[in-house]
């Protein structure tokens, strides 16, 4: 078991503080609800904004683990965040990963089996507004 509560501060941080409660609602998230969980480890989440979506997942390098978070817009802005327990790192991806970036990324994303939207609970009334 990972400690993860640095990680899930500065998630929280840099990404959950700026999405309106409106956005919260319609993704059924709970103000006190924890996303960063060690059960990110085997999928990866998608948080839907207006014009875009966040997209995040959890993965283990050097046995610490590591949270990716990539923010995708429509409206022409796309980072890639990776966020540790000391620190964060934020990528402009407009035009592609980072060759240092890219093989380790998509590595881990082919890892992934199952993505999950968290606003599907929206479309199926099962939340939201």
């Amino acid at each position: 078991m990972h400690d993860l509560t640095k990680i899930r501060k500065s998630f929280d941080e840099l990404v959950l503080s700026r999405l309106s409660d409106e956005v919260l609602k319609r993704n059924c998230i709970d103000e006190n609800e924890e996303l960063i969980t060690e059960e990110l480890l085997n999928r990866r989440e998608i948080i839907e904004v207006p014009f875009g979506s966040i997209i995040y997942f959890l993965a283990i390098e050097d046995e610490k683990p590591v949270l990716y978070v990539e923010i995708a817009s429509r409206m022409g802005s796309d980072d890639l965040y990776i966020i540790k327990d000391e620190s964060y790192e934020c990528y402009d991806i407009y035009d592609g990963y980072p060759p240092e970036i890219k093989d380790k990324y998509l590595g881990h994303l082919k890892s992934i089996k199952k993505s999950k939207s968290r606003f599907d609970k929206f479309k199926k009334g099962k939340g939201g507004i």
